[in-house]
């Protein structure tokens, strides 16, 4: 074998490794246990060296929003927003297992937003993407996908009929408590079909009382015992105490951003940081939110009980 014949066989090699390098890379992602990391945090925005893996980029810089996490019965969705060196923004949603394997991604089109868990036809979940009219409450689909037992997304035909939709996620808000009772969805084709249904209620007496937690944690900087006491008086009345290895802390300023019939969201007048959520899923209330992610990442919900 002549000189040329050895280098060209080496550049065969060579490039043979690098691409099953970034195919092991991307297929490493998803279907497996994924962190959001973060660095170079500034407010609501910060840096995240595997989201730029994942999303096959470098030096994106991220988002999360107020309504970024929702959980369910055996996932939870994370809301990721993207903007570029050109300041243009993308919207993602990252769907997680019970576990923190990340098994799918969903893009956002510009300027729509969306409802999870919605039930549609044949015994199947899934989300729904549309536009919303603020004005006549109507919530106009323009796309439908099946989120199936493998937490995978699979888009539906545009007919697939829904038996209930919930109000879009960016909506839970307290500024939009009462939209329930006048929100209708549907989809809109050159006849124009319309789906009047009413969401249901969301009775915010049913948050109204005492809840505790008791949390241990091992990190390696040592052993913690964290507790949790929230006392949910009415709308405007919220108190949460943290207890770390016996020492308290009040937490300051806390008030009721936004509320559905699963989840109440919970923020700092002082500090945009702060996050608890109580998140209800298939009978159990968890204590939830960026705060109690920041605890003890990758773990991001722990049992809260409410006293009766």
């Amino acid at each position: 074998m002549n000189n040329y014949s050895r280098k060209l066989l080496l550049l065969q090699v060579l490039l043979l490794i690098i691409i099953s390098c970034k195919q092991y890379q991307s297929q490493d992602l998803i279907n497996s246990k994924f962190t959001i990391d973060k660095s170079s945090v500034k407010e609501d925005s910060y840096l995240s060296k595997n989201l730029d893996q994942l999303f096959k980029a470098d030096g994106l810089t991220y988002f999360e929003p107020d309504y970024s996490g929702t959980a369910f019965e055996n996932y939870y969705v994370k809301n990721i927003v993207i903007q570029n060196k050109s300041n243009r923004k993308s919207n993602y949603l990252l769907f997680f297992n019970k576990n923190n394997i990340l098994t799918d991604t969903l893009k956002i089109p510009e300027n729509h937003i969306y409802s999870l868990n919605v039930d549609f036809d044949n015994d199947k979940k899934g989300v729904a993407v549309g536009i919303f009219d603020l004005h006549k409450s109507y919530f106009k689909i323009t796309n439908k996908f099946e989120l199936n037992k493998n937490l995978k997304i699979k888009p539906l035909s545009i007919n697939t009929k829904i038996n209930h939709c919930p109000i879009p996620v960016e909506l839970l808000s307290e500024e939009n408590v009462g939209l329930e009772e006048h929100f209708t969805f549907g989809i809109e084709n050159q006849k124009q079909v319309k789906v009047n249904v009413k969401a249901p209620s969301n009775d915010f007496s049913k948050w109204i009382g005492n809840y505790k937690a008791d949390i241990e944690i091992t990190r390696t900087d040592g052993d913690y015992n964290i507790d949790y006491v929230i006392k949910i008086l009415n709308k405007n009345d919220v108190l949460i105490t943290e207890k770390i290895n016996n020492e308290d802390n009040n937490v300051p300023d806390i008030f009721i951003k936004s509320v559905s019939g699963d989840q109440l969201i919970m923020k700092s007048k002082t500090d945009d940081a702060v996050e608890y959520i109580i998140s209800k899923i298939d009978g159990q209330y968890y204590i939830m939110g960026n705060t109690v992610y920041m605890l003890n990442p990758p773990n991001d919900r722990y049992v809260l009980n409410k006293e009766m």
